[in-house]
């Protein structure tokens, strides 16, 4: 009796994580691909995807008209492993590429100082 206890316990646990993830779950992972800007003040007003404006210290994005990334996307960026998380709010007239962000200072600043201005070849993953 405790013998087939302890093989269905074993048995129910390894179905567990042996379960694959969906892929809608796992995100993709994009090496050195991003090139990223910071936006601030008047640029943040009426946001493209609705909702509250956003602030400064907000950690919010914008992308081009032409990029797969949209509205409430979740994108993390890793820039030597400096770590910024974003949700896409809005849209960018100047991001011509597919990975261009144009992100907040309190998300730009999480990568580096906002004297950079520019940073290219960042990591991202998006969720």
């Amino acid at each position: 009796m405790r013998a087939a206890i302890i093989t269905t316990i074993f048995t129910l646990a390894t179905a567990v994580i042996a379960a694959p993830v969906p892929a809608e779950k796992r995100g993709s992972w994009h090496p050195r691909s991003a090139k990223i800007t910071w936006y601030s003040g008047n640029s943040l007003s009426n946001p493209y995807c609705g909702g509250p404006t956003p602030t400064d210290q907000d950690m919010v994005a914008a992308t081009g008209w032409d990029s797969p990334y949209g509205c409430g996307d979740t994108i993390t960026f890793d820039y030597y492993g400096h770590k910024a998380t974003v949700t896409v709010v809005d849209k960018c007239e100047g991001c011509h590429s597919g990975a261009w962000f144009d992100i907040s200072k309190a998300a730009f600043s999480k990568l580096a100082d906002l004297e950079v201005g520019e940073l290219i070849n960042v990591d991202f993953y998006k969720y």
